[in-house]
C-alpha cells in the first residue's frame, strides 16, 4: 500500500494547490477602463503584462530586470524577493511595497523613490491613509499619520463590550486571545473620505463564558490554559446585544444608529453615499424571517427600512451565504438592485430608493442568480451570473448574462458549457460604492471571464460586454504538473433523488485502472450543509475542493468516491434549498443512498456491501448521522468536527429556524430543555443503532464545532455500549481537515483497514505543503 499512499499524497488537494499555472487572471484596470494589467506565470518566472481591451494587444508592462535593479538602488540594503511585490501599474510608473516602504518607479527612466510607511501593527488605517484607529483598554484610539501622540476616540468601552473586538460568535476568539502581536480592530468601517467610522460592538457582559482548554500551550508551558470566549448556545436568553454607532473623526462625537425594534444589522455598511450624508446596510429580524435594505442618516443615526421582505425558510441576500450580497445602490438614478427568492428562484429586482416602491423585476425564469457582477450605470446594463434550469444538461453550470435596468429579456454572454467566474473585489472597508468586480471594466465595456469544466481546464478570455464576443484568449491554464502528479478528473453524473422524480447531480472519482467485473468499495464524501454546494462541475473545484477534501486521493487508494449535491443544498430553486431548513440532513442522506444505489446499477463496479462515508463540520454531522440512520448501508464512517446536536451548539438561525420551546418561547426554560423543532436533529438518540465502524475526530480549540457535541455523542455511544474510535487533536482549530497531515493519513488508514480490508503502511508519513489555515466550514 505504500505506493498507493504515495500516489494519493501527490494528488491531495493541498499538495496540488497552486500547481496550475495561469488558472486565474485578476485584472487591474488603468485609466478608466480600456487598459488593464495582470500578473501571470511565465516560463522563467512571474511576468506582468498590460492589455488594451479595444484591440486585445498584450505587451510587457515593464522591463522586469531594469525594475529590479532600480528598486534595489532605492532600497539599498534590503533584499528583494524573487517575486517583485508589485501593487500598482499605470501608464507612467510602477508601485511596489517592500520592507516598510512604498517604492514608486518611473518607467521613463527607471528611477525609483521610496517613501517610508510607518510600522503600525494593530492599526486600521482610513482609505486616505491620514488616520488610523487601534484598540487600547477596550476603547478606540485615533492615530494621525503626522501626530506623535494618539487621541482617545471612545471612552465607554469595557471588557466584553469593547470597541474593535469581535464577539465570541465570530468563531475566531481564541486565536485573537492567543495572538502575541497587536491585531487590527474589527467591526469597523471607514467612510471613503476618512471622516467617519461605523462601529459594531456586541455587549457580551451577560453572555455565559464558553470554556476551551489548550492542553499543549503554544508558549511552551506545561500546564493547560483555559480560554473563555463568550459564546451563547441555542436557546440562551442572553445572546449578546449589538450596538452600532457613527464616530466622527473631527468632533470625536458618537451617534447611535437606531434600528426599529426586533431588527439587527446583517451587514452594517456596504455603500457610502457620495456626499457623505447617508450609508446603506442590510438588516434582518430573528432567524432572518424578514430582511431589509437599511438607509442610515449618518448625522442623526436614524434608519429607514427602504425595502422590507418576509422570507420563507432560509433567508439571505445571496443564494450562497458566503458570497457578497446581491444588492447594489445606484445613487445617480436613486435606485437599488435587490435580491429576492419570492418567486421560488433567486432573482434581481429594481427599487426606487426614495419611495421604496418596486420598479420592476430584472431577472426571471427557473434559474437562480449566483452573483451580481456589476452595473454599467451610463448604459443602464446589469451583469450577473446564474445557474441553469433543471431542464438543462447541468443546472450547476454557471453563465454570465446582461439585462437592461429598463426592462427586457436577459442576454447570454458566455455560451461555452462550464462554470464561468467573473472575478470580484470584496465589498468592504474603504471601497466607495456598493461593490464591483474586477472582471467588469469601469466603463462597462469589457469583461474578463474565466471558465472551466471537468473536460476543460480554466480558460480566461477578454470579452465584449455588449455581445460577449471574445476579443482575445488571455490564458489557458497549464495543468501539466497536475497530470504529472497523476491527477484525473472525476465523472459528472445525473441521478434522481429519493423521491424518484427530482433530478440531482454529483461527481464520481474512480480508482485508477478500474477493472470491468470487479467490485470496489465506495465512499460517500458528504457535507450537505444548506449554504454551499460540494460537487460543482468546475475544474479548479475538482482539483482542490473546499470540503470534503481528499476525494482524488481516496480514489488512488482503491475506492470509488462519490459526492452529491442533494436536496437541501443551494444553487437551484428555493424549494430545493428549503428541504434542509427543518429536516437538515434527512433528505440529503436519503438522496445520497438512493444516488449510490443508482450508480451501482449503472456502472456495476460498486460494492454495496462496502460503503463508507466521511465529512467535516456539517459533513461531520451528516457522516455520523448517516452510519447511525442507515446502519445496514454505511459500514464505515469518519466524522470530523461534527455538531452532533444543536442544543449544545451556537445558534445557526437563518439557515435553520428559531428554536421552539413551546408556548411561543424561543429561550430555553431550563438548561436541559431541547427545542421541539431541533429534537429530531439530535443524533444522540440514534447511538444504539450503530453497527459499523465509526471514527470520531475533533480539534481541541475548534470554535466552529465545539468539542462538547462530539463528547456528548461519545457519552451516548458509551451508554449504549457501542464501540467507536476516537482521534483527539490537541491545539487544533476547525481547519485541521485541510491542514493536518496526521488527521488525513489516519482517515485514509481507517478506510483502508475497515473498508478496503488491507493493512495500512507503517513506513509512510504524509507530508503537506499547503500553508496552515485557521478557516473552514
Amino acid at each position: 500500500m505504500s505506493d498507493a499512499y504515495a500516489r494519493a499524497a501527490r494528488v491531495l488537494d493541498g499538495n496540488l494547490a497552486g500547481e496550475m499555472r495561469n488558472a486565474r487572471v485578476v485584472p487591474h484596470w488603468i485609466e478608466g477602463g480600456d487598459r488593464f494589467w495582470y500578473r501571470r506565470d511565465g516560463a522563467d518566472g512571474v511576468e506582468w503584462v498590460i492589455v488594451t481591451a479595444s484591440t486585445g494587444e498584450r505587451v510587457p508592462a515593464f522591463d522586469a530586470g531594469r525594475l529590479r535593479e532600480a528598486t534595489m538602488r532605492a532600497v539599498s540594503g534590503t533584499a528583494l524577493p524573487d517575486d517583485l511585490p508589485v501593487t500598482g501599474i499605470t501608464a507612467t510608473d510602477v508601485t511596489l511595497t517592500l520592507a516598510g516602504r512604498s517604492v514608486r518607479c518611473m518607467l521613463a527612466d527607471y528611477v525609483c523613490t521610496g517613501t517610508a510607511v510607518p510600522a503600525t501593527p494593530g492599526v486600521l488605517w482610513s482609505p486616505d491613509g491620514e488616520h488610523g484607529v487601534f484598540v487600547r483598554e477596550h476603547n478606540l484610539w485615533l492615530q494621525s499619520r503626522d501626530a506623535a501622540e494618539p487621541v482617545q476616540l471612545t471612552h465607554d468601552g469595557v471588557e466584553h463590550f469593547a470597541y474593535g473586538t469581535p464577539p465570541g460568535t465570530s468563531l475566531f476568539a481564541v486565536p485573537r486571545m492567543r495572538a502575541r502581536q497587536p491585531l487590527p480592530p474589527s467591526g469597523l468601517n471607514w467612510s471613503p473620505d476618512g471622516k467617519r467610522l461605523i462601529s459594531l460592538r456586541v455587549d457580551e457582559r451577560n453572555v455565559r463564558p464558553y470554556p476551551f482548554v489548550e492542553s499543549v500551550p503554544q508558549d511552551g508551558s506545561h500546564g493547560p490554559k483555559l480560554w473563555l470566549p463568550r459564546i451563547p448556545l441555542l436557546g440562551d436568553a442572553e445572546r449578546g446585544m449589538p450596538e452600532v454607532v457613527v464616530l466622527d473623526v473631527a468632533t470625536r462625537a458618537a451617534t447611535a444608529v437606531r434600528l426599529p425594534d426586533g431588527w439587527q444589522f446583517a451587514q452594517t455598511v456596504f455603500h457610502w453615499s457620495q456626499d457623505g450624508v447617508r450609508a446603506w446596510g442590510l438588516s434582518a429580524t430573528r432567524a432572518q424571517s424578514e430582511i431589509a435594505l437599511a438607509e442610515i442618516d449618518l448625522a442623526k443615526g436614524a434608519v429607514r427600512l427602504v425595502v422590507r421582505e418576509q422570507t420563507q425558510g432560509i433567508g439571505r441576500f445571496n443564494a450562497f451565504v458566503y458570497s457578497p450580497p446581491n444588492v447594489r445602490i445606484l445613487e445617480d438614478s436613486n435606485e437599488a438592485v435587490w435580491f429576492s427568492e419570492r418567486d421560488g428562484w433567486g432573482q434581481l429586482y429594481l427599487y426606487d430608493l426614495a419611495t421604496g416602491a418596486l420598479t420592476r423585476q430584472l431577472t426571471s425564469g427557473q434559474r437562480t442568480v449566483r452573483d451580481l457582477i456589476g452595473v454599467d450605470v451610463a448604459q443602464r446594463h446589469l451583469f450577473f451570473t446564474a445557474g441553469g434550469t433543471d431542464a438543462d444538461p447541468d443546472p450547476y453550470q454557471v453563465h454570465l448574462h446582461a439585462v437592461s435596468l429598463d426592462g427586457g429579456a436577459a442576454r447570454l454572454l458566455t455560451p461555452e458549457a462550464g462554470v464561468h467566474a467573473v472575478g470580484r473585489t470584496p465589498i468592504g472597508n474603504g471601497v466607495p460604492g456598493s461593490g464591483s468586480t474586477a472582471g467588469l471594466s469601469p466603463d462597462g465595456k469589457w469583461l474578463v471571464d474565466t471558465w472551466s469544466s471537468f473536460e476543460q481546464p480554466p480558460v480566461t478570455v477578454l470579452r465584449s460586454a455588449v455581445d460577449g464576443q471574445v476579443v482575445r484568449t488571455l490564458e489557458t491554464a497549464d495543468v501539466s504538473a497536475l497530470i504529472d502528479a497523476g491527477w484525473r478528473a472525476p465523472t459528472r453524473v445525473k441521478l434522481l433523488s429519493a423521491d424518484g422524480r427530482t433530478p440531482i447531480w454529483g461527481s464520481v472519482y474512480f480508482p485508477r485502472d478500474m477493472q470491468p467485473g470487479l467490485k470496489y468499495p465506495v465512499i460517500d464524501a458528504i457535507y450537505a450543509g444548506p449554504q454551499v454546494i460540494n460537487a460543482a462541475p468546475a475544474y479548479e473545484e475538482a482539483v482542490a475542493a473546499l470540503n470534503p477534501r481528499a476525494r482524488a486521493s481516496l480514489a488512488e487508494l482503491g475506492f470509488i468516491v462519490v459526492t452529491i449535491d442533494a436536496r437541501g443544498t443551494p444553487g437551484r430553486s428555493k424549494a430545493f434549498n428549503n428541504f434542509s431548513y427543518e429536516a437538515f440532513a434527512e433528505p440529503a442522506l436519503a438522496d445520497h443512498v438512493a444516488g449510490i444505489r443508482q450508480l451501482a446499477a449503472r456502472y456495476g463496479n460498486f460494492d454495496l456491501d462496502r460503503v463508507g462515508i466521511y465529512g467535516h463540520s456539517f459533513g461531520g454531522y451528516t457522516s455520523a448521522r448517516g452510519i447511525l440512520s442507515y446502519p445496514d448501508f454505511f459500514k464505515v464512517a469518519v466524522s470530523s468536527a461534527g455538531p452532533h446536536n444543536f442544543q449544545g451548539f451556537y445558534s445557526v438561525e437563518g439557515l435553520f429556524p428559531a428554536p421552539d420551546y413551546g408556548n411561543e418561547r424561543v429561550a430555553a426554560p431550563d438548561p436541559q430543555a431541547i427545542p421541539l423543532n431541533y429534537a429530531p436533529l439530535d443524533s444522540l438518540p440514534l447511538a444504539s443503532q450503530l453497527k459499523g465502524k465509526l471514527l470520531l475526530v475533533y480539534g481541541e480549540l475548534d470554535e466552529n464545532a465545539p468539542p462538547t457535541t462530539t463528547l456528548q455523542l461519545i457519552d451516548a455511544l458509551t451508554r449504549a455500549n457501542k464501540p467507536y474510535d476516537l482521534l483527539y487533536l490537541p491545539n487544533r482549530d476547525h481547519g485541521f481537515f485541510r491542514t493536518d497531515a496526521y488527521y488525513t493519513q489516519r482517515m485514509w488508514d481507517y478506510f483502508v483497514e475497515h473498508l478496503l480490508g488491507e493493512t495500512p503502511p507503517t513506513d509512510f508519513t504524509l507530508e503537506l505543503k499547503a500553508p496552515v489555515s485557521t478557516s473552514g466550514f
